[in-house]
């Protein structure tokens, strides 16, 4: 009977030593980084210029306009409160420039700040499912024809994924998100990405 158990110690101490990861992330600061691309819809209420031209229009700006959104990048810290719950603030920020105020003029880049939360469920081994409701605060500088700023806009995001833990400290994912804003003009935002996360301690 010593001899069985022995056995099993024996077995069963190089998984445990080798298992790095554990069951929560409780406690843990974290800090993720993720790529992103989507498609767009803007549909302006003063018949502004929002990135495609319409010579059938009176004012020569289509009313709705429709394609694919800058490439972004995410930078996102967060701190872990609970087993299943991460608070997050997340700043997007724009690596193409995005359109300007008339089709011959530059844009700025996308700027939004996004505080939120991450909540996981369906846990299986080291993989989980998420989702990740946040609001925004977009800040980007459009500007309208006549030179004047529209200021800030606000709206909702959520984001939906499936995270794979590699190491206790190390995390990969990929997801999709919807942006909506409605202050400047109507926005809808569908977007899709890869990201990676590193926790400490």
């Amino acid at each position: 009977m010593r001899r069985i158990a022995l056995v099993v110690l024996l077995c069963s101490s190089p998984v445990l030593a080798d298992d790095a990861i554990p069951e929560s992330h409780k406690g843990q600061l974290g800090l993720s980084a993720r790529l992103e691309v989507g498609v767009r819809g803007i549909a302006t209420y003063n018949s502004d210029y929002c990135g495609v031209s319409d010579s059938t229009a009176k004012s020569g700006n289509a009313p709705v306009c429709t394609g694919r959104s800058p490439f972004a990048l995410d930078l996102e810290p967060s701190y872990a409160v609970a087993r299943a719950v991460e608070l997050t603030l997340n700043f997007h920020i724009g690596l193409e420039k995005d359109f300007g105020p008339t089709p011959i003029s530059s844009g700025p880049r996308v700027f939004r700040l996004e505080p939120g939360a991450r909540f996981y469920f369906s846990e299986a081994g080291h993989s989980k499912l998420f989702v990740q409701p946040s609001l925004v605060f977009d800040f980007t500088n459009y500007q309208k024809q006549t030179g004047q700023a529209y200021g800030t806009d606000f709206g909702v995001r959520a984001m939906e994924g499936y995270m794979l833990d590699l190491h206790r400290s190390f995390s990969a994912y990929a997801f999709v998100g919807e942006t909506a804003e409605i202050s400047r003009w109507l926005y809808a935002e569908l977007e899709f990405g890869i990201g990676i996360q590193g926790r400490y301690p």
